[in-house]
């Protein structure tokens, strides 16, 4: 619990956060895929503010602008983030990457319980 995750458990979790965002890319997401998305995004805020890697708070604000927009489309079955857009999500993810190689397997448990915290909540994002 004291050591980060296993490369391996990171490298997989990246690709599919990676993946993920590939597919929206492509026209080809999907509900699960956009939850995949904003978990990243919202885990990396929770490990930022346990002292791992840090972003400025508009890229988070950009990224999840971002999210809402797919989320918005996908009422309407468009399942796509234009290429143009993709750049604060995939800084996110790679910031999130570098967060799960370093932050200890308690920290990001911590991180993951204050997700499903939120997640019962009313609260439109964790800022």
């Amino acid at each position: 619990m004291l050591l980060p995750h296993t490369a391996s458990y990171v490298r997989e979790l990246v690709l599919r956060n990676h993946v993920a965002l590939a597919a929206f890319r492509a026209g080809n997401g999907n509900g699960n895929l956009l939850v995949e998305l904003a978990k990243a995004l919202y885990l990396a805020w929770y490990l930022q503010e346990a002292g791992f890697e840090a972003a400025d708070r508009e890229l988070y604000l950009e990224a999840e602008r971002i999210l809402d927009n797919a989320a918005r489309n996908a009422s309407k079955d468009i399942w796509f983030i234009e290429p143009a857009e993709c750049g604060p999500v995939t800084r996110i993810l790679d910031l999130h990457e570098r967060q799960l190689s370093s932050a200890p397997v308690y920290v990001v448990s911590e991180a993951q319980a204050r997700l499903l915290r939120f997640g019962m909540t009313d609260r439109r994002s964790p800022w």
